[in-house]
């Protein structure tokens, strides 16, 4: 059986993805710091299913614990990693940049240390699409992703550089994902489609920014994590791969499933755009069709459903 450790495993991605990975037939070693980005009972919610499993083991650790991640790995040996663990709330990394830059730029560097010094023989680094700012869209692989325009971006961007440095020196095969707002199950609080689920399940208000023209690359979380275990599979010394929607809707559009999937009619205020919100995301997956074999199966009509049920059930 094979070990993965997952960083990040009592996240939003990271609870999916590692509940995939057990189905798939791997062990998996989760790494979390259950640190206090939202609330911290959600991601406890996360794990219980989880470590009922008998090849799931949770390590209470923070990336940036050299000493103790140094160790974990060096006394599981796994395989591979997959490296989600990261701030990531955009907004806020405006605000402070400092904490993002210490957990996702000095986080990342201990994982990889650590991977290098264990002998791993792939690390999946989960990238974001934060990388390619305002770049004109489609984004494939290729564009230009010098002008990010959150600190948020410019951390997961100089994390794939670091990436390229360590397959460089080291040899170590590293794919980087660049996710493309995911939503579904176990989503995180902050993001738009758990906010407005919850909000017009409850009858309450909601914020459209914008004037809801703006345009995201929604992805499902089960498609995203199927990706990701395509990408793990498949190491090629040093790769980027887009995993999102290729079907990119504006906040107007979103609205619309929302209501139809609900069954109501929203109460919507209107509010300016964040300066670090890019205006459209857009993924070409050209690349993850052709060398791993994946494109997104969730329609967004029965992503918001699923969703819509989870949070019915889980956050009423």
């Amino acid at each position: 059986m094979k070990t993965v450790i997952v960083t990040g495993a009592a996240g939003f991605i990271g609870s999916n993805l590692s509940k995939a990975l057990l189905v798939s037939g791997y062990r998996v070693v989760g790494i979390d710091n259950f640190d206090d980005t939202y609330e911290t009972r959600f991601k406890e919610e996360h794990v219980k299913e989880l470590l009922l499993t008998p090849n799931f083991f949770l390590q209470r650790i923070d990336i940036r614990d050299k000493k103790a991640v140094s160790e974990l790995f060096l006394r599981e040996k796994p395989e591979s990693v997959v490296h989600l663990a990261a701030k990531a709330d955009t907004r806020a990394a405006v605000s402070d940049p400092y904490p993002y830059v210490d957990n996702n730029i000095n986080g990342s560097l201990v994982v990889f240390d650590a991977a290098k010094d264990a002998d791993v023989k792939h690390i999946v680094n989960v990238s974001s699409s934060s990388v390619y700012g305002n770049m004109p869209t489609p984004w494939s692989e290729s564009t230009i992703t010098d002008m990010p325009i959150s600190p948020y971006g410019a951390t997961k961007r100089a994390v794939e550089l670091f990436a390229h440095s360590y397959y460089h020196n080291f040899g170590i095969p590293i794919t980087s994902l660049r996710y493309f707002n995911v939503y579904g199950e176990n989503n995180r609080p902050g993001m738009v489609p758990y906010k407005w689920a919850q909000a017009i399940l409850r009858g309450e208000e909601i914020e459209i920014s914008g004037k809801g023209e703006r345009k995201r690359d929604y992805t499902y979380v089960g498609d995203t994590v199927r990706g990701t275990i395509l990408a793990l599979e498949h190491p090629n010394g040093i790769q980027t791969f887009n995993i999102g929607n290729n079907k990119p809707v504006s906040l107007r559009e979103l609205l619309e499933t929302f209501e139809k999937v609900i069954g109501v009619n929203a109460k919507v205020r209107e509010r300016e755009s964040h300066k670090a919100s890019v205006e459209d995301t857009f993924a070409d997956i050209t690349k993850a069709n052709t060398e791993l074999g994946w494109k997104p199966e969730v329609p967004l009509e029965e992503g918001i459903k699923r969703l819509v049920e989870w949070v019915k059930t889980h956050r009423p």
